[in-house]
């Protein structure tokens, strides 16, 4: 206790120096989270927005969503192949909303067959005026929250060509990408944008998931001679792909966070050296005073130790106040993802950020705390 008191004193005594060195280890820490919370909210959208017993099957040769056209008496043909217990055609189209920059992905599916597929918490009469006016429309609750859209109002969006639709209800898939969408009717939204029978996917239930290999090739060899070629995929693999350039810069990100520690241990040390450099008198009457040389060093390391929790805190709580409220939203080719900021990643930046103060500590501590006391009573040289 007498240490960590003592520790507690140096550190707030250090001034201006102590306060920027806890600054900059919070901001380290911050970016930190955010960055591990970046890659737990992809793991998280791939885990909850996909099947593993629903295949994709999509234009081939075509990388982004928007661009694939597929006709859509396909259906009928993948209906009938073995294994394969429902098909849904879905047209898939982005638009951007008013002045945000956030894009609005509207998905045109088929009411009767949608809910095979999809598990939404949605008010049932609602979803029957749905399965019954053209015009209607289902919105996701984020999305819906984010744009202040309610049961009744019509909505256009002049950036699609006019398409406009009433909405109807609003639905909740329980955090999923599909809390980003609006459902609308495939034929009306073809009808809408004048590109009837042409879809951008048709969305393919196995009645047995382990089967989903073999279904695919069949379906892929059943159009091999077609003038337009397919590519299935599992659902999962293919919202990977869609993502996998966000996924390979959130990668990258990460790997720079990691350097930022490394860079955080070396200033640390740093720091802890110059304040060494200006307290050596005291470490030496420590030691006149009966410390031995591996007390003084854990006195240091002690005060890297505070400064390394005091930080990390800081740095975790402004994690959880920008990412706490799930106000924050990233959204690549129709496909949105929300930083996840659980308990896990809490503690391991404030693990890292500690960690990384206590080794950038370790060092100076130990050289200096190791000096000879009548070189120390000289001060700084």
């Amino acid at each position: 206790m007498l240490m960590l008191r003592m520790a507690l004193r140096t550190l707030l005594s250090g001034g201006l120096r102590s306060l920027l060195t806890i600054g900059s280890v919070a901001v380290c820490v911050f970016v930190f989270s955010l960055l591990l919370s970046l890659d737990e909210g992809v793991q998280g959208m791939l885990e909850s927005s996909s099947d593993e017993g629903v295949l994709i099957v999509f234009e081939k040769y075509k990388a982004c969503p928007p661009y694939s056209r597929l006709p859509v008496s396909y259906a009928s043909q993948i209906a009938a192949i073995d294994n394969v217990s429902a098909v849904m055609p879905v047209r898939f189209l982005l638009s951007d909303c008013g002045t945000t920059t956030n894009l609005i992905a509207i998905h045109g599916v088929e009411p009767s067959v949608f809910r095979e597929f999809r598990d939404i918490t949605v008010d049932e009469a609602a979803w029957q005026a749905f399965t019954q006016e053209k015009g209607g429309a289902m919105v996701g609750s984020r999305a819906a929250a984010k744009y202040g859209w309610q049961p009744g109002q019509t909505v256009t969006l002049a950036q699609l060509r006019g398409v406009s639709f009433n909405v109807l209800g609003i639905y909740d898939s329980g955090g999923s990408s599909l809390d980003e969408v609006v459902l609308v009717d495939r034929e009306y939204l073809e009808q809408s944008i004048n590109e009837v029978g042409a879809v951008t996917m048709f969305l393919t239930k196995v009645d047995d998931a382990s089967l989903s290999g073999q279904v695919a090739d069949r379906i892929d060899s059943n159009f091999a001679n077609y003038a337009t070629l397919t590519r299935t995929t599992p659902e999962k693999g293919f919202m990977a792909q869609q993502i996998s350039g966000f996924s390979e810069l959130v990668a990258f990100a990460q790997l720079i966070a990691w350097l930022s520690l490394g860079l955080l241990m070396l200033a640390t040390a740093n720091s802890v050296s110059m304040g060494l450099r200006d307290r050596m008198r005291e470490v030496a009457q420590l030691k006149l005073l009966g410390f031995d040389s591996r007390l003084a060093a854990q006195l240091i390391v002690m005060e890297s130790l505070l400064t390394g929790i005091l930080a990390s805190v800081i740095g975790v709580a402004l994690a959880i106040l920008v990412l706490g409220r799930g106000a924050v939203s990233i959204s690549v080719e129709g496909y949105t993802m929300y930083p996840q900021f659980s308990l896990a990643t809490a503690l391991a930046s404030f693990i890292a950020g500690v960690g990384m103060c206590l080794a950038g500590g370790y060092i100076p501590a130990r050289r200096g705390a190791s000096r000879p006391i009548g070189l120390a009573l000289r001060g700084v040289d």
